[in-house]
């Protein structure tokens, strides 16, 4: 890293992997915060006036920002640069209000000394020679166009231009489409239109697990707030403990958020039919009512989202944080590369104009693993999928409950592969999964669940193994080490 005028440690902070070019201004280093994996190359000039007394930066510039040559900052108070957001050469961004016809040294006191924040919302982009003024709010995924200057606050998901700026544009989920306005009636209709079918759906079936779940809604809230393009959707399956009350706070404090509560336990698969179904956004993300978001990464995933609009499924490698996002097409290739993990409900997110043509949505429930059947439906129906190597949550670690864990693990999950054999997935392709999961997935969870002493239902494994396993050349390979594991349970 490379920290010109200053010492690294001169800055509030400076997170990992940032990069400052050599030449640059900075006039107030101890009044900065730089986040993770920022670049910011050569002309910069930061001039940060009336610093603030105490800890809180009045330059804030979140991770994974991109900053081109000749970016003007002026902040008398705060100005908060939110995460990914990309701005392009020779972009001006001020606090004080532009009035125009009036020259700077003529303005307002109250002009020069606003207590509010200039925030430009996450994913955005600032294009060429743009200007922002005063202290106004651009919403997420928003992009202002080259040479345009900002006075007034921009929502989300919308493009302006213009001085001063209009909107010009504004993304509609429906058509997955960002559609042209003209005039406040067809901005005012095209952002209604959004309202009634978001962008994602992040669905939660949930059971008896209130303290998880309002950690997971506040790992969701915290990073968006009350976005109309992402909606929250809970099913609770008759909970008797605190879920109904943390369902009820959350409804009051955020219009896009939807809780619906059972009248009887239908059992999770059921109730995962449910919550779907209740899904108005164009993509689907199942979300595991024990399973976190991490700072920053929903901001991460929607950004992704809409760089592959053409996709039918998303999965998220969670084991694989090599930062890369690319997209195949194709049972096979989706079995290759997600195997075990896709049975991990919160890894997959669908889009749901595809998820609405297969027939009979609920008919593999007995198998607890209905929602893979979805899957491997989608892609006979759509076959592109996008792959996304990054870790984007944190998992409470809840041992395996509720199921037999051999049933599950072994028979039911090959079930899954075989019924589709010969159909969209190649016999090769199902022979490798069956051998890559006994050694990647059925010997290492027995084991887990041995070492831990975990309450988990195993009753049988060995049994269900030879079922599904007796014919194979290695099989005896894999019986032995099952029984070493089986030993350390006496």
């Amino acid at each position: 890293m490379n920290v010109p005028n200053a010492e690294q440690g001169s800055y509030l902070s400076f997170g990992a992997q940032s990069v400052l070019a050599e030449n640059g201004y900075v006039s107030n280093p101890t009044c900065v915060a730089i986040g993770n994996h920022v670049e910011v190359q050569a002309g910069y000039h930061w001039r940060i006036d009336g610093a603030d007394s105490g800890n809180a930066p009045n330059l804030t510039i979140k991770d994974g920002c991109r900053i081109e040559a000749g970016l003007h900052v002026y902040c008398n108070h705060k100005v908060h640069i939110g995460r990914n957001v990309q701005i392009g050469p020779y972009v001006s961004i001020s606090e004080r209000t532009v009035r125009p016809g009036i020259p700077s040294w003529a303005r307002l006191s109250e002009d020069m000394n606003s207590p509010e924040t200039l925030e430009v919302g996450d994913g955005s982009v600032l294009h060429a020679h743009s200007v922002i003024a005063g202290p106004v709010k651009i919403g997420k995924f928003s992009i202002v166009e080259p040479n345009s200057v900002v006075v007034e606050d921009v929502p989300s998901f919308c493009t302006v231009s213009g001085n001063p700026a209009v909107i010009t544009k504004v993304f509609v989920p429906e058509t997955l489409e960002w559609v042209i306005v003209h005039g406040e009636e067809e901005i005012k209709a095209a952002l209604e239109r959004r309202r009634e079918q978001p962008l994602l759906s992040i669905v939660i079936p949930t059971f008896n697990r209130a303290n998880h779940l309002n950690n997971i809604l506040n790992s969701i809230y915290s990073q968006i707030g009350d976005e109309d393009l992402v909606e929250v959707v809970v099913t609770d399956n008759h909970s008797p403990d605190t879920t109904p009350e943390v369902g009820e706070s959350f409804t009051k404090l955020y219009s896009s958020f939807r809780y619906s509560r059972n009248e009887q336990n239908i059992g999770l698969d059921l109730n995962m039919v449910h919550v779907t179904s209740l899904a108005k956004g164009s993509f689907i993300k199942l979300n595991g009512d024990d399973d976190y978001w991490l700072e920053g990464a929903l901001i991460d995933f929607i950004g992704i989202v809409l760089n592959h609009l053409d996709c039918g499924l998303f999965h998220t490698n969670q084991f694989n944080t090599d930062g890369q996002v690319f997209t195949l097409e194709g049972s096979d290739l989706f079995l290759t590369h997600t195997s075990n993990n896709a049975i991990h409900m919160t890894m997959n997110t669908m889009k749901r104009s595809i998820w609405n043509q297969i027939e009979d949505k609920a008919k593999y429930v007995y198998t607890e693993l209905n929602h893979l059947y979805w899957f491997y439906d989608i892609l006979a129906i759509y076959p592109k999928f996008c792959i996304i190597n990054q870790k984007l949550y944190f998992y409470a670690g809840i041992a395996p409950e509720g199921y037999n864990v051999g049933e599950l693990a072994i028979k039911r999950a090959l079930e899954v592969f075989q019924h589709y054999e010969g159909r969209t997935l190649r016999s090769e392709t199902v022979r490798a999964e069956k051998k890559k999961r006994l050694y990647e997935v059925i010997i290492p969870l027995y084991d887990i669940i041995t070492r831990w002493n975990y309450s988990s239902d195993v009753s049988n494994y060995e049994q269900y193994y030879t079922e599904c396993y007796a014919d194979e050349d290695y099989y005896e390979d894999g019986l032995l080490k099952l029984r070493q594991i089986s030993a350390l349970r006496k």
